[in-house]
């Protein structure tokens, strides 16, 4: 494997010539981009394992997206598995639109297509992940990231930062922060938890706990002690992220 001589970040892929393969570092490891085919409109980047002799991810990109690349090459290197092999993932698809944070709520359930791949969408961009590894982004102008993820080792949370890292390159500026409740903590018995009681029981010896988190797609949350204040503190988080902008 030749030696990476460049860092991959700001590099520009669109001076790449016909058939030329260049190879970058990343803080997790080696990436080779290379113009696919003679006089082709795109170019196809493979992401090594972290032992870095495996691909664990081949990328497609057309000239719309050269300037996107990097950072999402990079964010792909970061979350590949230490090893790969010629396997599907072993994601779950309907675990990965759960645990994606750039999604709206799941209150309507997760529908998943006949081909067993699921989607979702969020302002300025949408998602699309299939059981084999491929894996499609879309913004609303009209640029595509697109790739297949290789190797058994790809579970739910890599998947997930996978796309996570596309959409958040994608989509508009309102779709940056987007938060979510979570649900209290609910009816609980204080001796499960090491606790003596307070004299504030139910019948049965149950307490109500109402701590809330809060979350939002930027990596923020907070734990609070209603629900009522976790959905404030998410809103607060809305406004200053965005300069005050409605919410």
């Amino acid at each position: 494997m030749p030696q990476a001589d460049a860092p991959l970040d700001g590099a520009g892929l669109s001076t790449l010539v016909d058939r030329q393969q260049a190879w970058f570092t990343t803080a997790r490891g080696p990436v080779s981009v290379r113009r696919y085919a003679r006089y082709s409109d795109f170019i196809r980047a493979a992401v090594r394992s972290g032992n870095g002799r495996d691909r664990a991810a081949l990328l497609t990109f057309h000239p719309g997206a050269y300037a996107l690349a990097p950072a999402w090459l990079a964010a792909i290197a970061e979350a590949s598995p230490e090893t790969a092999d010629h396997r599907r993932p072993s994601a779950a698809m309907s675990s990965v639109r759960l645990l994606a944070r750039m999604t709206p709520d799941h209150r309507n359930g997760i529908p998943r297509q006949s081909d067993g791949s699921v989607g979702w969408s969020i302002p300025g961009a949408s998602a699309r992940v299939w059981p084999n590894g491929r894996i499609e982004l879309r913004g609303t102008t009209g640029t595509e990231l697109t790739g297949l993820l290789e190797g058994c080792e790809w579970d739910h949370w890599k998947v997930a930062a996978v796309a996570d890292a596309g959409l958040r390159l994608l989509c508009a500026p309102e779709a940056r922060h987007l938060t979510s409740t979570g649900q209290p903590s609910g009816w609980y018995r204080p001796s499960d938890r090491g606790q003596l009681g307070e004299g504030r029981e139910r019948k049965g010896g149950y307490v109500y706990d109402g701590t809330t988190t809060a979350r939002c797609s930027c990596g923020w949350n907070v734990t609070v002690a209603s629900q009522l204040g976790a959905r404030a503190m998410a809103k607060r988080h809305r406004q200053k992220a965005t300069g005050g902008a409605p919410v």
